[in-house]
């Protein structure tokens, strides 16, 4: 039998999940594979923590930890990565955004000995906007200031399996934005799935404008290796000297106080004790020690 586990970081999410996970009953699964759904509900205020442990209390294949405070989406689902012991993994969200219909291709590609099945959103609709030109304007600069294309990745929706778990565990600097290096070897190691998604069908959004600009920080820095975050710094300390040369001291000051942003999100990046900070209020139908990953 090969067990996957479905995991999905949830906040206010009460109206989404019965919805989410009648669309997952309905898959068509091979029978040697075992579906499990992993809630880690992140701090809500309505009712998604009773009705998840009402939800736990009848069906086995639904288990869920609550912690005792919020964390923030990535740190959640490494959290239930670092808890899982199951075969494999896929991440995903409930609101609708992420089809579940997908999965059956995710499950059949690691069958065939993928280690890792990502999505890549072909479509995305209801999007507004400022939404779009945020999200191309941030994808742009990380090529510019970090090398890194993101668009391969432009969606954490993806299997990966618990030997890949275990890498990502290793890398602190991954567990927040959730986009890391993808096994290319050996041959196969790697799929790519196209999905059609929607911007969100279910609920609000809990992504305010310093929210998602902290997001995109996060994920150009978690790429970011140490050398050139200080060759970066240095240019930002050689641009700094020249503006007080130039008379413009005040602009100078500014500038290095803002850099203190980047800075902080750099080293917290890299906390190896995050996951070992993290208490757990309840939990149900889950390991509750650490697994194999």
């Amino acid at each position: 039998m090969t067990n996957i586990d479905v995991l999905v970081a949830v906040r206010d999410e009460e109206d989404s999940i019965p919805v989410f996970l009648e669309r997952i009953a309905a898959l068509p699964l091979p029978a040697d594979v075992a579906l499990k759904v992993v809630f880690i509900e992140d701090s809500s205020t309505d009712g998604t923590r009773p009705l998840l442990r009402r939800l736990a209390a009848t069906d086995p294949s639904v288990g869920y930890y609550s912690l005792a405070r919020g964390f923030g989406q990535g740190i959640a689902l490494t959290f239930g990565m670092s808890r899982s012991r199951a075969d494999a993994m896929i991440m995903m969200d409930v609101d609708g955004s992420h089809p579940p219909e997908a999965i059956p291709e995710l499950v059949d590609g690691f069958l065939d000995g993928a280690q890792a099945v990502q999505c890549v959103r072909r479509t995305l609709a209801n999007r507004r906007l400022h939404r779009r030109l945020g999200a191309s304007s941030f994808q742009a600069l990380a090529r510019l200031v970090v090398g890194v294309d993101f668009r391969e990745q432009n969606i954490f929706f993806r299997l990966i399996s618990a030997d890949v778990a275990r890498r990502i565990l290793e890398q602190p600097r991954y567990w927040r934005y959730l986009r890391f290096p993808l096994p290319r070897q050996p041959e196969g190691a790697l799929r790519f799935v196209p999905v059609d998604t929607l911007e969100r069908a279910h609920g609000d959004s809990k992504y305010g404008f310093l929210r998602l600009v902290n997001l995109a920080l996060d994920g150009m820095l978690s790429v970011l290796s140490t050398k050139r975050f200080m060759v970066l710094g240095l240019l930002a300390m050689l641009f700094g000297a020249l503006l007080v040369v130039l008379g413009f001291a005040p602009i100078a000051v500014l500038l290095a106080l803002l850099a203190l942003w980047p800075l902080r999100r750099f080293l917290v990046l890299r906390r190896r004790d995050t996951l070992e900070r993290i208490e757990v209020a309840e939990c149900a139908n889950v390991p509750e020690t650490a697994g194999n990953p």
